[in-house]
């Protein structure tokens, strides 16, 4: 061994560790900033729902008076008993139509199965309040479908405003969630219990009964609590279809408390945004132990798709019918009812639309400041804020799942909290966040970059759950063999792993785009005069009595998500070019 050599031994150790000391700090930072922003909210909330007073008024000392007035107040109880009834219901509808439309995309010979399957889909991809529109200019009470049937077929007429009818909208958004997940469950399932239960003689009912329903146990339970959660929360459903017949919601009852007030009761109102977050988390919880023992339900073998499909016999087409039909009434027709509303004077069915034809509703959303710049402001929302928190989630996605950093098995739960948590509780939270820190509090109070960051937070589990599969997917032996070769944990992450996660951060982020132009409960507390984006615009411009104007508005959300889809599905064509 030469001088030389015993000389530089001990230099490359020291050398490595002097690279990788900036490793951890880092990854120290990007947790504390995933933490804070998940759980930061949270602190004020419980704080302020255990005052006498509000926060901003002196003299208040810790009290549950909130609760009790909270829970003694008959409003409050008969808004929660409509939401665990339009939970429930809205629940049990969308698992029946999503499993049952699942099976039979994946596991029949539906003719047409491959453009139903991702028709069912577009509950997703409209935005909530364009669909409400839809729906109610159509089927409400007064929708035009709605007079037609009962002016020409002189027919009783379906109640939209109803607590039934309210449960019927609430499963059509929520349908795609049971969809996905059972039809996930059955393209990885084992085919070969099905072609044995068919090759002892069994027919379609029984394979059904004995094999593909039981495999769906899991996937029922567990989409069956996140819809369950999320209809715990709907804002939009109770304010625009049930403020009529004086049907209100917790959150409704939460959102009216607070804006419809003389002097807002803030105490009030986060007491019952805590046990909304109470109730959700509860939830979250009984899910978790239920799915313990999912694997017991999972094929032990490798899974194969069945030899040959159920066979629906002269049932074929009409079910195909059906399915096509389901989609038209629930989604195609609603969007048509919408561009329609829009473009009228007034949707009636005493007068040809096309005797009502105007452009003022749109000339009005031209002309008017804050409608114009709801629009702006949304599509600034959209731009940074997909941008940014794609860029966190991913940081933080990476050292979950590819990093010895201690902390690593938290940020799953935190990433995977905010979208659990009910969208107001959010919103009063960040209110109560904003107002009681300084600094910068008060900044972000007073500008649009605080409902950026509300919005961001409440939906950054969306980025969340497409990267953490993604990088699964991805082989550890490139990064260890750049740790090989001396290149630190950042730089790895710079030069291998982004590069190689870069189609599903695109797919990140136009989901992104999509839910931030969409989103509106995390905000309906923080929008201010100039800070107005479109859905909160939506909500206010309804309560005046000027559906037209909405109706153009929604029309602008649903052409904004429909141009961030087109581009990323060319983006993904041409990546697709380029490696053929």
């Amino acid at each position: 061994m030469t001088p030389h050599t015993l000389a530089a031994a001990p230099v490359a150790p020291r050398d490595r560790r002097r690279r990788l000391l900036p490793t951890a700090p880092g990854q120290y930072l990007v947790w504390a900033a995933v933490a804070l922003l998940a759980l930061g909210p949270l602190v004020p909330l419980v704080i302020t729902s255990l005052l006498s007073k509000p926060y901003y008024l002196p003299g208040g000392v810790f009290s549950l008076d909130a609760y009790r007035q909270l829970l003694a107040d008959p409003a409050f109880r008969q808004a929660a008993l409509n939401t665990g009834v339009f939970a429930l219901t809205a629940t049990s509808l969308a698992l029946l139509l999503g499993a049952t439309f699942a099976i039979l995309v994946t596991r029949t010979d539906l003719p047409g199965r491959r453009w139903l399957g991702p028709a069912l889909l577009a509950p997703l991809l409209i935005p909530p309040l364009g669909l409400i529109v839809g729906w109610e200019s159509l089927y409400g009470p007064a929708g035009y479908l709605t007079q037609l049937w009962h002016k020409n077929l002189h027919l009783p007429v379906w109640n939209l405003t109803s607590l039934p009818g309210m449960s019927v909208l609430g499963a059509v958004v929520t349908l795609p969630i049971a969809y996905v997940t059972c039809k996930a469950v059955l393209e990885g399932a084992d085919g070969t219990l099905e072609d044995a239960v068919r090759a002892s003689g069994g027919g379609t009912l029984r394979v059904l009964r004995t094999v593909t329903v039981p495999m769906l146990r899991t996937a029922l339970l567990d989409s069956g609590m996140l819809i369950l959660t999320l209809c715990l929360e709907v804002l939009g459903i109770p304010l625009f279809l049930g403020r009529p017949a004086n049907i209100g919601f917790i959150a409704s009852y939460l959102y009216d408390t607070w804006s419809n007030s003389v002097l807002p009761d803030p105490p009030i109102v986060s007491a019952g945004a805590i046990l909304l977050l109470v109730v959700a988390s509860a939830l979250l919880i009984v899910r978790g132990r239920l799915l313990r023992h999912a694997g017991r339900y999972t094929a032990g073998t490798r899974a194969t798709p069945p030899a040959r499909l159920l066979r629906l016999g002269r049932w074929r087409r009409p079910a195909a019918a059906l399915m096509a039909g389901f989609v038209a009434v629930t989604c195609v027709i609603p969007l048509l009812g919408l561009a329609l509303m829009s473009s009228v004077t007034d949707l009636t069915t005493l007068v040809a639309p096309w005797h009502l034809w105007t452009t003022t509703n749109w000339q009005q959303v031209w002309d008017d400041p804050t409608l114009r710049r709801a629009i702006t402001d949304s599509l600034i929302v959209a731009s940074a804020g997909s941008v940014v928190t794609v860029a966190l989630v991913t940081v933080a996605t990476v050292i979950a799942g590819r990093s010895t950093f201690r902390l690593r098995r938290t940020l799953p739960a935190l990433l995977v909290y905010p979208r659990a948590t009910p969208g107001i509780v959010f919103g009063v939270g960040f209110f109560w966040l904003f107002l009681i820190v300084p600094w910068p509090g008060a900044m972000l109070r007073t500008s649009l970059w605080g409902e950026l960051l509300a919005l961001c937070v409440r939906n950054m589990t969306l980025s969340y759950i497409i990267l953490a599969p993604a990088l699964a997917r991805i082989s550890p032996e490139l990064a260890r063999a750049a740790a090989s070769t001396g290149a630190g944990w950042w730089t790895t992450l710079r030069r291998i792993t982004v590069p190689l996660l870069r189609p599903a951060i695109i797919s990140a982020l136009v989901l992104m785009f999509v839910t931030l132009v969409s989103d509106y409960d995390p905000v309906v507390f923080l929008s201010k005069p100039g800070t107005e984006l479109l859905g909160t615009t939506m909500l206010q411009t309804w309560s005046k009595g000027l559906p037209g104007p909405v109706a153009a508005l929604a029309l602008i959300q649903v052409l904004l998500v429909a141009l961030a889809l087109a581009a990323g599905l060319g983006w993904t064509a041409r990546k697709r070019q380029h490696h053929a």
